[in-house]
């Protein structure tokens, strides 16, 4: 799988992460090492563009979940955008298209 990660300058004390493709097992360590990068720093604020993300697994959720924090804790923090609603194929089984939430492709 492919996973495009495009870091940029916002503006002073703040950066751009722009994620495109997948997130899965072959690319999770890739997403975590671009949010340690950024979270790690004091008073880390972060966008994170997730216009082009095509799908991403649970444990890349949580990792985010958790670079949250990590920002927090720093005196930081995680705006997310663009993220895209589940497509009612991968919400199969989760429960979503019972409750009326999951959007048709």
């Amino acid at each position: 799988m492919r996973l495009n990660l495009e870091g940029s300058a916002a503006r002073p004390g703040t950066a751009t992460l722009a994620v495109s493709g997948i997130i899965d097992w072959s690319t999770i360590d890739q997403f975590r090492d671009a949010l340690s990068q950024y979270v790690s720093s004091p008073r880390p604020d972060l966008l994170l563009d997730l216009t082009g993300l095509l799908s991403w697994s649970g444990e890349a959720q949580l990792m985010l979940a958790h670079a949250t924090v990590e920002a927090r804790l720093h005196g930081g923090r995680i705006v997310v955008f663009g993220l895209a609603p589940i497509p009612s194929w991968e919400a199969t089984g989760s429960g979503f298209p019972a409750l009326g939430l999951a959007v048709s492709a």
